[in-house]
């Protein structure tokens, strides 16, 4: 069976990769703190930053292929801690890039749709970069360095939402706590993007790989919508209050990063390589929405599900 490598093992990509690959590969996750993360694989808290031990780690385990998850993703502290950003965004990139090249190893880079500004949206994978703040620009430094070093390797740039295996929500699960929880719900009207369900995600990765996929691909849902418009749609999925959402404007929040005000994706690479359409906004909350039903997110978010069990019930 291939061994399967993947960094970010406890974030929301690695944890749900995990969950499809196995079966299928022999699987290791990498995460920087593995602490009572409950996985079906073997997950070895390790610091990407100490190259020395990571390049003597990948000799000993000897993946087939790497996917490349873990990152430094929280925009504002991108801006305040550049270095340490970078440090985690480019180095660690180029130590797993540079080893995967020389060994013959399959690599998966996991970028952003933010690398663009977000002045005219719909980018297609040939469309000039131009990031707007600092953790966009190290992860377009990192594609450069996964180019540079690794030309056979995978980037897919991307957007996702879904259950997680820890504390920090993603964006849909801090929609859906705070509408169950008939709480005010500020969403960017002005800001647009189409965000694809991670599972799904997960499962284009597992297929891209099996087709030797390379170069650069994106990655996300067919349709787009604004951040309000995501609230409204969720509200509406699970029954909730509508009016609890209010629009809001990305310059009101006074955050020290730009932020890019369209960042919607062009998926006709990407669907025509797979040979099928990717998932809408709305299929990919459906899913979502199945998952919790099903019990599969029941116990890695008990609070969301006793705050929709109450909100119903009231």
């Amino acid at each position: 069976m291939a061994k399967l490598l993947i960094t970010g093992a406890t974030g929301l990509l690695g944890s749900n990769l995990i969950r499809q690959a196995v079966g299928s590969y022999a699987v290791t996750g990498w995460a920087h703190s593995a602490a009572n993360i409950p996985l079906a694989c073997t997950v070895e808290c390790f610091d990407l930053a100490k190259t020395h031990l990571t390049l003597n780690r990948l000799r000993e385990l000897h993946p087939n292929v790497i996917v490349h998850c873990a990152a430094m993703t929280d925009v504002e502290q991108c801006e305040r801690a550049p270095a340490i950003a970078r440090a985690v965004n480019v180095d660690a990139t180029r130590t797993l890039a540079q080893w995967s090249a020389q060994h013959g190893v399959n690599f998966v880079f996991v970028s952003t749709d933010s690398v663009f500004d977000g002045r005219y949206g719909h980018y297609c994978e040939d469309d000039q970069a131009a990031p707007v703040n600092e953790y966009a620009r190290t992860k377009l430094a990192a594609e450069e360095i996964v180019r540079a070093y690794h030309p056979g390797a995978l980037i897919l740039r991307t957007n996702f939402y879904g259950w997680n295996v820890k504390a920090k929500p993603s964006l849909a699960e801090w929609m859906l706590d705070k509408l169950a929880r008939h709480e005010p719900l500020a969403a960017f009207a002005d800001v647009r993007f189409n965000p694809l369900f991670v599972n799904d995600l997960a499962k284009i990765i597992l297929d891209m790989i099996a087709r030797q996929a390379a170069g650069c691909f994106h990655a996300a849902a067919r349709s787009e919508c604004s951040k309000y418009e995501f609230a409204l749609l969720i509200a509406e999925m699970f029954g909730l209050d509508a009016r609890e959402v209010q629009t809001a404007q990305v310059e009101d929040f006074g955050f020290q990063a730009r932020r890019p005000k369209s960042t919607t994706l062009a998926v006709d690479k990407i669907a025509q390589f797979l040979g099928r359409e990717m998932p809408s906004v709305e299929e990919g909350l459906r899913s979502f929405k199945t998952l919790l039903d099903n019990g599969y997110a029941a116990a890695l978010k008990g609070k969301v599900a006793t705050a929709l069990a109450a909100s119903n019930a009231s």
